[in-house]
């Protein structure tokens, strides 16, 4: 099912777009140690009271979509949890996501999942960048879902796009076309089809593992990236940092959809047990 799909274009040049989201949510029981800030959930994004958006990022209301960026060309967007969290131990993350193109116009650039040490990022650029980063290297840990083309970003030229894992400059240390284990298949997966997607990035404190599927399939088994990192060599001297989101357009333009997310620092302190369902929303996007 696609995010947004066309229904009408009135006389006066209105055009009226259905917004049908499938949104996975969870009821969640956490039980932490005695650090209080060692994880966050965002089933949606109508409560922003911890949130910092920055750039072009929005919540959409009253769906409570995050939007990094809309089709307008060259933005950026990025939102962050306020508050940083205990991630040099260990992590895990799971969020929805999805890439909605714009009919006839080329699609891009991608957005990524960001660690960082800190909410400023008036360095970064749009376009191939995916507002994260610039030409020089910076302090910061990324996963990209990328849909562009970049081979001096050691990118490789996939159709459905490709996820690498980024550490303080754009030039991936790993990276694998976008896809998905499924018994014992590599399963390709198209990063602009419009549907939403789930990520989950995995880090044991000396391997990060990066695993996609579509809405409706369990984690797959089988990562389709692995990485040794040390994120103390990375971060040396910093044991809490931020965790968030960020996303570009430059010629080529997409909507770039956050739908939910879930991040457990030191997982070694946290257990988590969750019941999952599909909850529908439906919203009306009115577009001149």
């Amino acid at each position: 099912m696609h995010i947004r799909s066309r229904l009408s274009v009135s006389s006066s040049s209105m055009a009226r777009y259905l917004l049908q989201i499938l949104i996975i949510t969870s009821l969640h029981l956490i039980s932490l140690s005695s650090q209080q800030e060692t994880s966050f959930v965002y089933q949606n994004f109508t409560s922003q009271e911890n949130l910092y958006l920055d750039a072009s990022a929005k919540v959409l209301l009253p769906s409570g979509l995050l939007q990094l960026t809309n089709t307008s060309d060259y933005q950026m967007g990025r939102a962050f949890h306020k508050k940083p969290i205990q991630l040099i131990g260990s992590f895990s993350t799971h969020f929805v996501c999805a890439l909605v193109p714009k009919p006839g116009v080329e699609p891009g650039h991608g957005l990524t999942f960001l660690v960082s040490p800190s909410l400023d990022f008036s360095y970064a650029q749009s376009t191939r960048y995916l507002g994260a980063f610039n030409a020089s290297r910076s302090p910061a840990l990324a996963v990209e879902l990328d849909t562009i083309w970049n081979p001096e970003f050691n990118d490789i030229k996939v159709g459905g796009g490709h996820v690498g894992i980024d550490v303080n400059d754009p030039v991936s240390v790993e990276v694998a076309p976008a896809s998905y284990y499924s018994k014992g298949r590599n399963v390709s997966l198209n990063l602009l089809s419009g549907n939403p997607i789930q990520v989950w990035v995995d880090y044991d404190g000396s391997v990060l593992n990066v695993s996609l599927a579509p809405l409706e399939v369990e984690k797959p088994s089988r990562p389709v990236l692995s990485h040794p990192i040390n994120l103390s060599d990375i971060f040396p001297n910093i044991s809490k940092l931020f965790v968030g989101f960020s996303a570009a357009t430059g010629n080529a333009v997409c909507d770039h959809y956050i739908l939910e997310i879930i991040t457990l620092g030191d997982t070694s302190s946290v257990s988590i047990f969750s019941k999952r369902h599909i909850v529908y929303m439906t919203h009306f996007l009115i577009a001149n």
